[in-house]
């Protein structure tokens, strides 16, 4: 959401009510305003899929034959709205009318959700993390044989990620997780011939 003296792309989302043990209560959200009816005006604004922070580390290093390469990115303070949860993490999807079984996701077991709830501030995860997108290892041969330099690499793309987001990936133009498709870890085996 835009809207004046609020950061843009505001998440706009109803504040979810808890059970004492913190188990999410269905259908149960915050009445902001106090007119005693939950509505669109009882929704509120809060983060932003936007980082606070991106950092990256990049680096080359060179020792005798061997060549090393990695690349490291880092977003602090983006936000996710996990709307696969949302849309899935519910019973009725689970036991839809149509009579056959469809997929869920982990989360059910966290929310008991029998409906699907839309617009919680619960789907909303923060979403920091930190990449590795690639690391290069290479080892100079020099001359072989007299005839030929040979050299050998292995990279691999797509190393790690590590945050505390339980989607698919944490990095997700516009904050909404809903239809991504994850990114490939690649391995490449290089080789250099020089006659």
């Amino acid at each position: 959401m835009h809207s004046v003296g609020h950061a843009p792309n505001s998440f706009y989302v109803y504040k979810q009510l808890y059970y004492e043990d913190g188990t999410p209560i269905e259908g149960a959200f915050a009445d902001l305003n106090g007119d005693e009816t939950i509505n669109e005006k009882d929704k509120y604004f809060v983060h932003v899929p936007e980082p606070d922070v991106i950092m990256g580390f990049n680096t080359s290093l060179r020792w005798g034959k061997w060549t090393a390469s990695t690349s490291l990115r880092a977003n602090i303070g983006n936000y996710v709205y996990n709307n696969v949860y949302s849309d899935l993490g519910n019973y009725s999807q689970v036991l839809n009318p149509n009579n056959f079984l469809m997929n869920t996701v982990n989360d059910i077991k966290n929310t008991q959700f029998y409906n699907r709830n839309l617009l919680l501030d619960y789907y909303l995860s923060n979403a920091s993390f930190l990449k590795m997108d690639y690391i290069n290892v290479g080892y100079n041969f020099g001359r072989i044989a007299d005839m030929m330099d040979l050299a050998l690499s292995l990279s691999v793309q797509n190393v790690f990620t590590i945050t505390k987001y339980e989607g698919i990936d944490p990095e997700i133009s516009g904050g909404i997780d809903n239809n991504f498709y994850p990114n490939p870890r690649i391995y490449s085996l290089g080789l250099n011939l020089n006659f």
